[in-house]
């Protein structure tokens, strides 16, 4: 979810921090609402084949990291609402850059005595990218959301806000995820304001 360089966290994106955000040097394709996420999966009524397609396995690989990147998203709320100081389950969502960056993040909470009020929304979400394949399994995937963070404030010790006026709310967020262990974690990303 983060990279070093000049792009901020998604979490103090999502907060509009200004102390702990820095200006947004990327750019990140113009958000499109199809007005939903992949189709649930329904029984089929004809005999299962013994091996998976190219197209089931990819289809499995997106939904199993749409699911990863919801539970990251829960997680990082939670981190921020503890002030920084619940960070026991960044491990299981988040890995390499993505993990450390998350780190700094609520160092930079707890230093700061800064936390969050309310949770964000997922608009929607989907996966856009399927790869990396090891014995026919997918290993690599990215996902795009469409983030909502009117409910959310960054609040200081003594409860007044610290987001700055006219922060944008809307929030296109591109995620890429990779199968670690056998569960797939969030290792790198970008968000910008956008109306999704």
């Amino acid at each position: 979810m983060f990279t070093h360089g000049p792009r901020r966290s998604p979490m103090l994106r999502r907060l509009a921090t200004a102390a702990l955000s820095a200006a947004v040097a990327t750019t990140v394709p113009a958000c499109t609402n199809d007005g939903s996420e992949p189709p649930p999966s329904t029984p089929s009524t004809t005999p299962a084949s013994s091996a998976s397609t190219p197209a089931t396995e990819s289809a499995q690989a997106g939904a199993a990291a749409v699911a990863a990147y919801r539970r990251y998203i829960n997680v990082t709320d939670a981190m921020m609402a503890s002030g920084g100081t619940d960070v026991k389950n960044l491990p299981s969502v988040a890995a390499g850059v993505e993990l450390r960056v998350s780190q700094i993040e609520a160092e930079n909470y707890r230093g700061r005595k800064i936390r969050a009020i309310g949770t964000t929304e997922i608009i929607w979400v989907k996966p856009v990218k399927v790869g990396g394949a090891i014995a026919g399994a997918s290993t690599t995937a990215t996902v795009q959301a469409c983030l909502d963070t009117s409910k959310t404030q960054a609040v200081d010790s003594a409860g007044k806000s610290v987001r700055p006026a006219g922060t944008p709310t809307r929030w296109l967020d591109t995620r890429d995820l990779q199968l670690i262990g056998g569960g797939w974690k969030v290792v790198k990303g970008k968000n910008q304001g956008a109306q999704c």
